[in-house]
Formats: structure tokens, sequence, C-alpha cells
């Protein structure tokens, strides 16, 4: 780290505690609850027109980032508040001192989250007399671009036909009964609010829409159902997921019926509402034994289960290092009291629901979660088996064949995947991955060691092979007996991202890609007539993993002040 880097992070953590000392004025606990508010306001869209600009979507990034930094600050700075649970309408005189705060702690994170990504960058910050300069290199390439494009388009196919299939599957005749439903439960609460009852019919609707939503959410397969943290199964900690998701869902729909019938109502009143924990855990609970019996090798949840659940799936003051890196989800629930959870609806998409599942049972759990970790790629092996049999029925597959010199093992292939009628073989090397969402720094760590994963599996694999005679080779990799040397390709099959790889990967003899590509390319040989190979299918992976690559737009000059401080961001010209 360079001077002036390490100058900036000191001068954006010198602002930091400049705003922590005024948040932690407050200790009514409103100032938070505010901050919620006007997240879930702007994340519902309220108050743009029908198309976002780009000053729109920057905003919202601010926000976003902001808001969950005010939340770690506000909470850490009291034991407790003494008002967490008040219910008040929204006043732009409370709402636009907070807002204001919002906008200092977003800016501090821009920063950081900037200077992070100067090392991947190759940019550079350079200290003048009145601010501080960051210059991004001329070109900036993206190697996430075609991979999130393919993640997208996969996920909107699968959306479409979930939705058609679900819209199937109810009829149109529940589908007119839940309209009636959410406009005869829901009411005005206290003149200003929202108050609404239950319906078995509503919580299975939902249910079903939030299945769907989980079903496509990154690390939903992490791991193996029956896989425990703290004694409770990954199953039942993806249905509580699956209960905040649908949760929200439904209150979404209150607030459109309620705002239909009752035209005094305003939404920035409605939006976030706090509920007392003693109901919403038993609401968790029932939710998971009632739908949890709809899945094979369901573990009914006791109460101190779903505390434990509960614990995981929302922020406290016990956890609150899950908050620290700019980029880290919105919390799906936050304990604003002992008795009091605030539910988010930022924090309640499928996706932030999940990452922050993952994080915090990685905090709460570290070792059951490195434990499951390394026990996950079997499972990515045999559905990586069963994609590739559709299409190729007649290979053959080994797993988990250890390459030794002098009686020390090597290293070792996780799947060799066998074409005897080619006398091909394709070694491969699988990692299955957490996703890291909008953490920059995660996506640097977890890129970082990827690569260099990849790079000493490959030279090892190489040395072994240039060393091994033929009979060596065909014994090592269980293959039949013969005289001549099988073709032999090397590939590393990634779950979620493998970008990064066409940074350290540049030989013939070796591609990568991730599991959308797997199945892309799959789709793809296909729908081709006559006889394909397992060489066809490394050409699709290397044109799919490898593209033409795309730089990002320019980056326009910035200037940003937050206290005492400014820096501006901008690019060197060519």
């Amino acid at each position: 780290m360079t001077d002036s880097l390490r100058e900036f992070y000191e001068s954006l953590n010198r602002e930091e505690r400049a705003l922590a000392a005024e948040v932690a004025t407050d200790r009514l606990g409103l100032l938070m609850r505010i901050a919620v508010n006007e997240l879930d306001l702007d994340f519902e869209g309220v108050g743009l027109g029908t198309e976002a600009t780009e000053t729109d979507h920057e905003r919202s990034y601010l926000m976003r980032i902001g808001v969950v930094r005010i939340i770690k600050l506000a909470m850490q700075a009291h034991d407790r508040f003494d008002a967490p649970t008040v219910t008040m309408q929204r006043d732009f005189t409370y709402s636009g001192a907070v807002l204001s705060l919002i906008g200092v702690a977003g800016v501090i994170e821009h920063g950081r989250r900037v200077a992070q990504s100067l090392t991947a960058k190759g940019g550079r910050v350079e200290k003048l007399p009145d601010r501080f300069c960051i210059v991004l290199p001329a070109k900036l390439t993206d190697l996430e671009l075609h991979e999130r494009e393919l993640d997208h388009l996969h996920r909107g196919h699968y959306r479409r036909r979930f939705a058609e299939g679900y819209d199937a599957f109810v009829g149109p005749r529940m589908c007119d009964e839940v309209r009636s439903l959410l406009t005869d439960l829901v009411y005005p609460f206290a003149k200003h609010f929202i108050g609404y009852e239950a319906d078995p019919a509503l919580d299975f609707y939902f249910f079903g829409h939030a299945y769907n939503e989980m079903l496509l959410a990154k690390g939903f397969d992490t791991f193996h159902f029956s896989t425990t943290f703290g004694g409770v199964t990954f199953a039942n900690y993806k249905l509580a997921a699956m209960f905040i998701v649908s949760v929200a869902m439904r209150h979404r729909a209150f607030v459109r019926a309620l705002l239909d019938k009752e035209a005094s109502i305003r939404i920035e009143d409605v939006l976030t509402v706090s509920v007392e924990t003693a109901g919403f855990l038993e609401g968790l609970r029932d939710f998971i034994n009632q739908f949890g019996e709809q899945f094979e090798g369901h573990v009914p949840v006791t109460d101190e289960d779903v505390r434990i659940i509960f614990d995981v799936l929302s922020v406290s003051r016990r956890n609150l290092v899950l908050l620290d890196r700019p980029g880290a989800p919105v919390p799906p629930l936050i304990q604003c009291s002992d008795d009091h959870v605030i539910r988010p609806l930022a924090g309640a998409t499928s996706d932030d629901v999940m990452l922050f599942l993952l994080n915090s049972l990685q905090h709460s759990f570290p070792k059951e979660y490195d434990r499951a970790q390394r026990a996950r790629e079997g499972v990515m092996q045999r559905s990586i088996e069963k994609a590739i049999r559709s299409v190729f029925p007649t290979l053959e597959f080994r797993g988990n064949i250890k390459l030794r010199r002098a009686g020390n093992v090597l290293t070792d292939i996780d799947l060799v995947i066998v074409e005897t009628s080619g006398d091909r073989v394709i070694l491969t090397q699988l990692k299955h991955q957490d996703p890291y969402g909008a953490d920059l720094a995660t996506m640097l760590a977890r890129t970082s060691r990827l690569n260099q994963q990849a790079s000493d599996w490959l030279r090892k694999v190489r040395s072994w092979l240039n060393a091994a005679s033929t009979a060596e080779l065909r014994a090592t990799l269980r293959l039949p007996s013969g005289p001549t040397r099988p073709e032999v390709k090397l590939l590393v099959l990634t779950r979620h991202y493998a970008h990064s790889l066409r940074l350290v990967v540049a030989d013939q003899d070796v591609t990568f890609s991730n599991w959308n590509q797997l199945v892309t390319a799959i789709a793809r040989l296909q729908e081709r007539a006559g006889d394909i190979t397992t060489g066809d299918l490394i050409e699709e992976l290397r044109t799919l993993s490898i593209p033409e690559e795309e730089e990002h737009l320019p980056e326009p000059s910035s200037v940003w002040t937050v206290g005492n401080m400014r820096f501006t961001i901008e690019q060197e010209q060519i």
C-alpha cells in the first residue's frame, strides 16, 4: 500500500469518526429506523419516473451502501435504544437530516470501494495540496461482463418459466381469490399506518412465488440440504430465507391493496415495519414445519432451533462485523431491541437474503462451514456428470484421482472425463464457490485465490504429464492399456465465477468455465446435427469463457466532498 493510499484511507476513517459521533447523539433509535425507511422508499422506486436515469442509479447505490453503514454505526453506538419500536409518519424535517447523514456515509463507503478497486484496475492515488486525486487507467476491461450477461439470461429464462408454470398451477380462480383477500384483510392502523390479517391461502400463494425466486438465488445450492450448522439443517435455513422473502412479497401486495383502498394513506408511512420478535419466531417456526414437510429429509424445528435460525438471518449487536465491508448485503432482519425486529424490504430479495445467510453461517459456525466447504465438491461432481451425460451418454467418469511422484501425492484430479471412442480425456479441477455479491474486497480476495490455486494445479498436472510414461498415465487414470498416448485436455470448472482465470490461463490445452457456461455449451451441442465429441465441448466452452474483451464505458470525472475531505476521480486519456 502506498503512502498516498494509506493516507486516503485514514482521511476516510477520520470523517467516519465524525459521522459516528453525530449518529451516536440519537439514543432513541429513530435515526436508524428513518434510514431504513428511506432505503425502502428508494428500493421501491418511490418518486422515480418511468425509467431510472444514471443519476437515479448513483443515488440508489450511495443510499444502499450508506444505510448499511448507518445501521452499523447506530447499533454499535449504544447497547440499547430508548425508543427502538416507535412508529411515526415520514416528516422531511427528520428525513432530510437523516438523508444528509446517509449521503456522508455513502461517499465514505464509495471512497473505500474505489480504493479497494485500484489494486485490480491498476489505478493510483495522488495526494495534492487541496485534495486526493484518484487516477484510473485509460482502459478498464470488464472481465465479468459476459458471465454477468449470461447469468441474467439464464435467470430471466427460468424466472419466466417458473412464473408461467406457477400461474398455471394455481389457476385464475386462486389469483382472483388472492386479490380479494388482500383487499378484504388490509386496513388502516392508527389512521396512518398499515394492518392486515393472516390467511392460509395467502401463505401458500406467496410461498410459491418466494420458492421460485429462491431457486434462482446465487448460493441456493451451496450445500447439501442435510448439512447442519449449529444443529440446524441447511434446508431449514433456506426455508427461513423463503419465509422472509414471502413475507416481504405479501407485505408489498398488502401495501398496494391499502393504497388502492384508502386514498389518505401515504406509501412512505407503510413500507417499512417492525414486528414483535415472539410473534415473528412463532410464524417462522410454523412456516418451516408446515412447508418443510413437502421436501425430502425435512427435520422439524423446535423453538430453540428457530432462535438459532433467527440470530443467523438477522443483524444484532453480536454480529455487526457482517456489515463491515463496503458492499455488504442489506440485512434481511434487524434486531432493534430484545423484543422487536425491523424487516427492511431492501434486504428481502432472494440474492441478498441468500448472501447474508452464507456470510452469517460462516461467521457464526466457522469450523462447521469450513468442513462443509471441503465436502461439497462431490455434489458438484455428480451434477456435472449428469449434465454432460445428457449430450454424451457413452462417456465415462473417474473421480478423485491422485497424481503421484516418487511415492508422494503431487496433486489430485477432481474429475476425469473419458471418451474411449476417441481416446480423449479431460482432466478437471472443480471449484465450488460462495457468491461475493457487491463486496469488492471479497471479490478480489476470492478471484486472486482462484487464480493462484488454478495456476498451481495446472503447473503440477503439466509437470506430472511431462514425466509420466504412457503406461503410467493410462494406469493412473484407470484407462484401458494400450500403446498410444490419449489426447489430454485440462479444464477448470467453477460454480459461479471464472472470469479472472483468463488472466492466468492462456495455453491451448486448458479451458475454464463456470456452471452457466457449461450448461449453455451443452445446450448448443444438443442443437447440432451429426456426431459430436468432447473436443466440440471444449471449443464451445472456450468460445463462451474467452470472448472478445469488453471495456467499461469511459469514467466521467467526478468530485466528492465529505466533511473536510475532498477527492476526485478521473480517467487517464489515451
